[in-house]
């Protein structure tokens, strides 16, 4: 019988070539990223001119500056009136996701605004998903807060709207609900966001 004789200086150069294809692929994932988060600053941000990174990244901070202005306007001294009830700033509070899924609407009738509280399975595209839904009802996001514990997500949205309130709270809530029972959907089906994610999450805009 013969045997095929080894090659060590082969094998280093088999694993050398799969070091760098593996390099090479978390790269252009980290891109893939990178560029899926563009896309959705531009999504968001209203009367976006320049479309480059850094032109993005500074209209984006500069509205969240704007947002933080509106948002100490609505509130006084860190603490916000929810219908009629004086609460701690939700800065300092932690927002802890249900484990089932929920969503909330309601209108405070001494603000003018519509809160939308939506608690669900979390996902890449939940951030747009939610601003095409209130664009669809013809509302505008004067604040929003976000957190995600362990797969799951909860946001909060001050929605302020220009014309029918009571229509668009409606057509905000149905806009909503198809984006929590996606949520869902996509869960059940394995397509959610993976196992290396679940970390706790919080922001507020």
């Amino acid at each position: 019988m013969f045997s095929i004789p080894s090659f060590p200086g082969s094998t280093a150069e088999a694993k050398a070539a799969a070091a760098s294809n593996s390099h090479k692929e978390a790269e252009r994932r980290r891109r893939k990223r990178i560029n899926g988060h563009i896309a959705t600053l531009k999504s968001i941000l209203p009367n976006t001119i320049k479309t480059d990174k850094a032109s993005l990244l500074g209209e984006a901070v500069k509205r969240v500056k704007e947002l933080n202005k509106k948002t100490a306007e609505l509130t006084n001294g860190g603490e916000e009136e929810d219908n009629g009830v004086k609460t701690a700033g939700a800065a300092g509070m932690l927002m802890i996701p249900s484990e089932t899924d929920e969503l909330k609407v309601s209108r405070c009738e001494k603000t003018g605004l519509t809160k939308a509280s939506l608690s669900c399975d979390d996902r890449a595209e939940i951030i747009t998903e939610m601003i095409t839904a209130v664009k669809a009802a013809e509302g505008k996001v004067v604040r929003a807060e976000m957190s995600t514990v362990g797969g799951r997500t909860k946001s909060i949205l001050w929605v302020k709207f220009g014309g029918e309130n009571d229509v668009g709270l409606g057509t905000l809530r149905r806009g909503l609900r198809m984006v929590m029972d996606k949520s869902t959907l996509l869960a059940g089906s394995g397509q959610g966001l993976p196992g290396n994610n679940k970390r706790a999450r919080y922001y507020h805009l």
